[in-house]
């Protein structure tokens, strides 16, 4: 009988991004299509002056399927995190104001192929910043 080792992660610099002035359900890649990535936690905010997007929506593209994080009529300048719910459509996923990750769950999600893209929706564009990050880690070697 043969024992093969788990695969040993290599943290990555963060994925940023901070959009000034985001065009309506545009979407902003945060983390290019990156191959054997775990991805450790995903953040976002939107800082607004006058008219309230809605909703904010993360977009993770893992393995060729799409999940959607989303938060309606998020609160300005508040930071929301990506939070899996087992019992939930994957397009439905929420974005929530508690980091589940302090909690005592090493990692968020974890794929051969992964994409990270967030955006807005609202009626008028206006200076704004549209703020994510993303830690991640990858696979040695790989």
């Amino acid at each position: 009988m043969s024992i093969t080792a788990p695969p040993l992660f290599k943290h990555q610099a963060d994925a940023t991004l901070s959009q000034a002035n985001p065009v309506s359900a545009t979407l902003y890649t945060v983390l290019a299509t990156t191959k054997n990535v775990r991805i450790i936690s995903i953040k976002t905010n939107i800082t607004w002056a006058v008219t309230q997007p809605t909703p904010l929506e993360v977009v993770v593209t893992i393995d060729g399927i799409t999940m959607i994080f989303w938060v309606t009529n998020p609160g300005s300048a508040t930071d929301y995190f990506a939070s899996v719910e087992a019992g939930v459509d994957e397009t439905l996923q929420t974005l929530e104001t508690t980091d589940r990750l302090k909690t005592g769950r090493p990692f968020l999600l974890e794929g051969r192929s992964v994409k990270v893209e967030v955006r807005i929706t609202w009626a008028v564009t206006q200076p704004t910043p549209l703020v994510c990050r993303v830690k991640y880690a990858k696979i040695l070697g790989r």
